[in-house]
């Protein structure tokens, strides 16, 4: 009967994950609301998710903005790359589909690899901000390494991602007060392998010191 009230039972843990995957859910979507946060948002998630949720370290709002502030000027370009290069496929597919005949069928091909192509990146390229220190070009680069290296667990991740919008849009927005951390915590399981694979070859970039190391404990 006294382990019924026992906060570490559980219930009471289980509970204590479910209202910080709730909490941190509805920050990464009110962060996000301005579209250009995205990327430093993001990043953050995924760095708080991890590190508070699943291996249970320090507080996942707290942690959060941590990240965010931290990393904000490097995510912050990278997420409004992806967001430009986004919209400018989708503009110019529409036009394709739209206007260009069949002699030019190849371009809209063209641009669906691209949009491929910025996808795999997407998949890697924050966890990787949220966890090393990396140029920008080196970013993009390992990120198209890693998503050519590790193609099932960039499959597994694009499926994943699809999943959750389509449960979004089926539960009318109402999935998104769990499906933000959820589906990290997901990728996370084939990420952080293919993270700590990475360790080798960003070690001797030397530029590592501002980043908290939290994952090699």
């Amino acid at each position: 009967m006294g382990n019924l009230f026992n906060m570490n039972n559980f219930f009471f843990r289980f509970m204590g994950k479910l209202f910080d995957t709730v909490a941190l859910s509805i920050v990464y979507v009110l962060v996000c609301i301005p579209i250009v946060t995205i990327g430093p948002a993001t990043s953050a998630l995924y760095y708080s998710t991890v590190k508070s949720i699943r291996r249970d370290r320090s507080y996942p709002i707290k942690e959060f903005f941590k990240a965010f502030k931290r990393d904000f000027k490097q995510s912050f370009i990278v997420g409004l790359i992806l967001v430009v290069v986004g919209l400018i496929l989708y503009v110019d597919v529409k036009f394709a589909i739209n206007y260009i005949k069949n002699s030019l069928t190849y371009m809209r091909y063209l641009y669906i690899v691209i949009g491929i192509v910025m996808s795999f990146i997407a998949i890697y390229i924050f966890p990787l901000i949220s966890r090393f220190s990396l140029k920008l070009s080196g970013l993009f680069r390992l990120s198209f390494y890693l998503a050519i290296r590790h193609l099932l667990t960039t499959v597994v991740s694009i499926i994943l991602l699809f999943g959750s919008f389509v449960l979004v849009y089926i539960s009318a927005g109402l999935a998104m007060l769990f499906i933000p951390v959820t589906v990290n915590l997901l990728i996370s399981i084939m990420m952080e392998k293919v993270l700590q694979k990475c360790m080798g070859m960003v070690q001797t970039d030397g530029e590592n010191e501002n980043k908290d190391e939290w994952y090699l404990e």
